[in-house]
């Protein structure tokens, strides 16, 4: 699986698909549309790519992908919890329409991966506090309180805010996989590199663990 998001490219052989979002070799058919006329001209630069993950097609004109509509949001992490996932998807569904509505959807998505981290939303900036004790940057929070998840400015979760635009949601998109990679990604992988020691590494850092908090 690729860490990375490799956005949709004209002629590339492989990129995260539009409609399933996997990283997919993708396939492409050049399409000739022959006119209704004596001269039987053809219209050129239309192109299909077929995604071999998920079957479906997307409609490129002169180099440009037109269907489906595109998008810079980023895909979410997949240590996204699910029901947070839910609502990150839907808002990268209509962040190009209604930005306003993806961001209102973000904060959502926000406080309820806070729930998930075991602190209380309902005091958003004090559970933001809490989780840079856990290990989160305090530039996060800076940032949050810049896209007006916390601080004096702060709007509540589904609330439309004139203020928010494109720019905005795509801050939120980011802040929320950042998170999720700094208090979920990274402790498991941590996790998993610790259970592949020996048994006798793991006593020995049972050992220590104990040595540094008694």
């Amino acid at each position: 699986m690729r860490a990375e998001y490799t956005p949709p490219g004209y002629k590339e052989e492989g990129f995260h698909c539009p409609h399933c979002g996997v990283y997919a070799h993708q396939d492409w058919y050049e399409v000739s549309l022959e006119r209704d006329d004596e001269n039987g001209e053809s219209a050129e630069g239309l192109s299909l790519c077929y995604c071999e993950r998920c079957n479906n097609y997307s409609v490129w004109v002169d180099e440009k992908m037109v269907y489906p509509e595109y998008t810079t949001a980023p895909l979410p992490l997949a240590d996204m919890p699910e029901e947070v996932m839910l609502d990150f998807m839907e808002a990268r569904d209509v962040v190009s329409h209604s930005p306003r509505s993806a961001s209102a959807l973000l904060r959502k998505a926000l406080h309820r991966l806070v729930n998930i981290l075991g602190e209380d939303a309902e005091n958003i900036s004090e559970a933001i506090e809490n989780l840079n004790k856990k290990g989160l940057d305090v530039k996060i929070q800076k940032a949050l309180d810049s896209v007006r998840v916390t601080g004096e400015e702060a709007v509540a979760p589904s609330v439309i805010d004139p203020r928010d635009d494109e720019k905005t949601a795509i801050v939120l998109f980011n802040l929320l996989n950042l998170i999720v990679d700094v208090l979920i990604s990274q402790p498991r992988m941590v996790d998993n590199l610790l259970d592949k020691l020996p048994d006798s590494k793991k006593r020995d850092r049972d050992f220590l663990f104990r040595a540094r908090i008694g």
